[in-house]
């Protein structure tokens, strides 16, 4: 026997370890059919794949190559190692907005209706950072690949991610990723602590009939909370430069910036996703014979998931005011008291279904269709029951085979039993991908009927609690689309009509605080009118010589009468000169980047219940947010240099929402490295 050498046994314990990590635990993982493939998940697919037994599978160049997709877009993709947006938050989207602190609470400017027609505890604030089953990354790489991004920012501002991923096997990829944010803010009392970790695997059995994907995700997110400043004034006022010094509603408690309230949310998720397939197999070999290659084509199979789903938020004041609490209940707080809220959201389930194919007027179209459950127990209080949610899912697929066909597919999900019964989930789009001069276009329906989430209809903390019975509500969600990669521009319609929107009304009662307003009301209720909602989407990216526009612009045609409140223009645009330099060794792209909206009814942040509420008093106008970068790009490392909110300079910091600023003048560096072994 050979030797193995001192590199080969590093990579063979490093493996161990990996595995037997995974084995610990599970995460959320979708299974996908044919993984090596560029887009093909289907059962008519004729995807050759390596078969396990052949050892030439595995390339001996230093080049690594990696694939990577998600369950909502299967499309394999390489790794984005692109610098345009380099200088941006990671955390968030173009379209969110935060208390004014990285990591903070955000709200999503574009309105984005949430369809999930299965029972949620509602605290949807913090999903624009949270690693989700939606946004979990699966991969297939040759080599072993890590990846470290770290951000620092001017008042201790960091965020440090890592990713370490590699195949065990040709067929088998393991996944490990975790991200930390921290910082303490521009003003007091606004300290922000999150951890997150992803664990993620998929196999495919050498004969391709079976498949597994599992991951498991965990997200902790703890934020104090200021109450926001006691009044804009201060931040005109010189003697005020350093915002630390402004005064802000809430107390410290303890140490140095520490708040004596605190928002609370951890999130634990498991899925597993195993696939076992019937079809025809048959061994072929390359042009030169020198490689055997199995070719499966799949009939029908069955598919079961397991799933997990553990939540915990928790809101505590230390050192509650009886004043503040008013509007709640006639309470009364001697010294030492606390005020605090616990919910637990405990769901887990199970689904079976059949997936094979249906020929209609000589198409074939994938078909499945299946049986699921949902066990779901709340917990608040003396509130503690359990629900078992049955429901029935099925959905038809006719892929676009050849570039000039149509795409059809319609998906339906229906509750029949427990708290979630009569809720549903339709889905319907056609689309078709005309050429690469003529772009792709798309259109479709959604439709959806949900329960009120949790925290919605039972809320109870130590002093009191409070029920409602609401109606479910309704989404309807009228979509067309036009893409032109060629032309770098894409136009997306929308029309959303709201029905039953629940929401906690603050028009009633407004109390002010040493001229801040503090909203702690209560009311929850459903809006009785339908909320129409059109908006239009346009992304398009001019090109001059070395000279780059890019420009995304979102119109809203929001009724401020209604509860949903939102801006009806918004746009982002980035003006970047890129290019190579030193002998076209270093890619660089420096530029300036501005973002803006018009005034609209910001909604009101109650750190009572982590939540926006609407409001119909004040329309928060702001100055246009200037950024000017500098990234660059060497070999497998990348950095960015960015000084953002320049405008501050010149004006007072704008307002993210009512006393809630935004952060100040500030100076961004961003480091990526990328290793392969």
């Amino acid at each position: 026997m050979k030797c193995l050498s001192a590199h080969k046994i590093y990579s063979l314990l490093r493996s161990l370890l990996i595995v037997s990590i995974l084995c610990s635990g599970s995460k959320i993982v979708s299974a996908q059919l044919f993984p090596t493939g560029s887009n093909n998940n289907t059962l008519s697919s004729n995807s050759k794949i390596i078969s396990d037994t052949n050892k030439k599978q595995i390339t001996t160049d230093d080049r690594v190559r990696i694939v990577t997709y998600t369950l909502v877009d299967t499309q394999r993709r390489s790794m984005d190692t692109s610098i345009k947006t380099l200088h941006r938050n990671p955390l968030q989207s173009i379209w969110h907005v935060d208390l004014g602190n990285t990591g903070s609470t955000a709200q999503f400017l574009l309105f984005v209706p949430d369809m999930n027609p299965g029972m949620q505890l509602g605290v949807n604030v913090n999903h624009p950072f949270l690693y989700r089953w939606q946004n979990i990354k699966f991969y297939n790489t040759t080599r072993p690949y890590s990846v470290a991004n770290y951000r620092m920012g001017t008042k201790q501002e960091q965020i440090l991610e890592l990713l370490h991923t590699q195949n065990i096997l040709p067929h088998w990829n393991v996944q490990a990723s975790y991200r930390k944010t921290g910082s303490p803010g521009f003003y007091k009392l606004q300290r922000t602590n999150h951890d997150q970790a992803v664990l993620s695997s998929n196999y495919q059995a050498p004969g391709q009939r079976y498949q597994i994907h599992g991951a498991l995700i965990y997200n902790k997110l703890q934020q104090d909370e200021n109450g926001g400043i006691t009044s804009e004034d201060y931040l005109l006022d010189t003697r005020y430069n350093d915002k630390r010094l402004v005064p802000v509603v809430f107390d410290n408690f303890g140490e140095v910036n520490r708040s004596s309230v605190s928002n609370y949310y951890r999130n634990a998720s498991i899925y597993i996703q195993q696939q076992y397939f019937w079809g025809n197999s048959d061994s072929v070999y390359s042009a030169d014979s020198s490689e055997h290659l199995l070719k499966f084509k799949p009939i029908f199979g069955l598919k079961h998931t397991l799933y997990g789903d553990f939540n915990l938020y928790r809101y505590k004041d230390r050192t509650p005011d009886s004043l503040y609490y008013s509007r709640l209940e006639n309470i009364s707080f001697l010294n030492g008291d606390s005020l605090y809220m616990k919910y637990f959201h405990r769901m887990i389930g199970t689904s079976l279904a059949l997936i094979g194919n249906v020929r209609l007027r000589d198409k074939v179209l994938q078909a499945e269709a299946g049986w699921g459950i949902d066990v779901d127990r709340p917990l608040n209080g003396t509130y503690n029951p359990t629900f078992y949610n049955n429901y029935i899912f099925g959905s038809l697929l006719k892929d676009a085979t050849l570039p000039s066909e149509w795409l059809y597919k319609a998906s339906l999900k229906l509750y029949f039993t427990g708290n979630a019964k009569g809720n549903f989930l339709f889905d319907a789009e056609a689309g078709k991908n005309f050429s690469e001069r003529m772009g792709s276009f798309r259109l479709g329906l959604k439709q959806s009927l949900q329960s009120a989430p949790y925290l919605m209809s039972v809320y109870a903390s130590n002093y009191y609690d409070y029920s409602n019975t609401l109606l479910k509500p309704t989404v309807t969600k009228i979509f067309a689309g036009y893409k032109n990669e060629k032309y770098h521009g894409e136009v997306m319609f929308n029309y959303l009509m709201l029905g039953n929107y629940i929401f906690r009304d603050t028009n009633l009662n407004v109390q002010q605080w040493n001229d801040a307003y503090v909203d702690t009301s209560v009311q929850v209720q459903p809006y009785r009118k339908t909320i129409p909602l059109f908006q239009l989407i346009i992304q398009k990216q001019f090109r001059v010589g070395k000279f780059y526009l890019d420009n995304s612009i979102a119109l809203q045609t929001p009724a401020d009468q209604s509860p949903v409140h939102v801006p009806w223009w918004m746009s982002r645009h980035r003006l970047a000169f890129e290019d190579k330099i030193f002998k076209k060794k270093l890619l660089i792209a420096t530029g300036i980047e501005m973002r803006y909206n018009t005034p609209y009814l910001a909604d009101r942040y109650a750190p009572t219940f982590n939540a926006f509420l609407p409001q119909y008093e004040r329309r928060i106008r702001n100055y246009p947010q200037w950024t000017a970068f500098f990234n660059f790009k060497l070999k497998r490392f990348r950095a960015s240099i960015a000084v953002d909110e320049i405008q501050q300079l010149l004006v007072a910091n704008n307002i993210n929402y009512a006393y809630y600023p935004a952060q100040n003048f500030g100076f961004r560096f961003g480091l990526s490295w990328v290793f392969v072994n």
